[in-house]
């Protein structure tokens, strides 16, 4: 799936586009799908398509206020992104990845962890840590998403943070399958996406 990184620079962009949007409810909603909260069959079940149907239609979320509009917009956009990754990047680099044969017998995943990571750290250096920054600072109240269990939404964005706040890991070689570049066009397409279908 995306990075934790991509999927705040989609929200930054989709912010750019759309400035009414409640960011800092927006981007702890980009990250609460992978605050793996431990339910059986809800939220973190849910498909894209089930979860606009059941928090997003036109009659439902105009009944919300604003920070939660925002929150139930940055979920669903967290799962958009990550089925447009897997369907756009991630199977076709895979793909050509094993189609390679000085590749065989080692974890696709792993690799493009690494490529992905490494990115996300030079983006950083490169563009400062603002984005970061600004999902450390949340403390809002999120306690009336009854569907949302919100400690573990704000472990998983603690556990964020001090992983971007961490020391940089070195891999060693050069990009190979993911490149800065194309996560970049992926970043705009993704957001454009979002933008194209955003109800506020």
């Amino acid at each position: 799936m995306a990075s934790w990184l991509t999927h705040l620079r989609v929200a930054e962009k989709i912010k750019q586009k759309i400035p009414e949007i409640d960011f800092s409810y927006f981007i702890i909603g980009s990250i609460a799908p992978d605050s793996e909260e431990p339910e059986d069959d809800s939220i973190s079940k849910m498909d894209d398509s089930v979860f606009f149907d059941s928090y997003l239609k036109p009659e439902k979320i105009m009944t919300r206020s604003d920070s939660t509009r925002s929150f139930l917009w940055g979920y669903y956009f967290h799962l958009i992104t990550d089925k447009l990754w897997l369907e756009d990047y991630f199977r076709p680099l895979s793909l050509q990845y094993k189609s390679e044969s000085d590749n065989e017998g080692t974890d696709f995943v792993d690799f493009m962890g690494e490529e992905m990571t490494s990115i996300d750290f030079e983006y950083l250096k490169e563009n400062g840590r603002e984005l970061v920054d600004n999902l450390k600072e949340f403390n809002g109240n999120i306690n009336y998403l009854y569907e949302f269990d919100s400690d573990y939404i704000f472990e998983c964005k603690d556990r964020i943070v001090g992983f971007y706040n961490g020391e940089p890991p070195i891999f060693n070689r050069e990009y190979k399958y993911l490149t800065p570049q194309k996560l970049d066009e992926f970043i705009v397409k993704a957001s454009e996406k979002c933008v194209s279908i955003l109800i506020i």
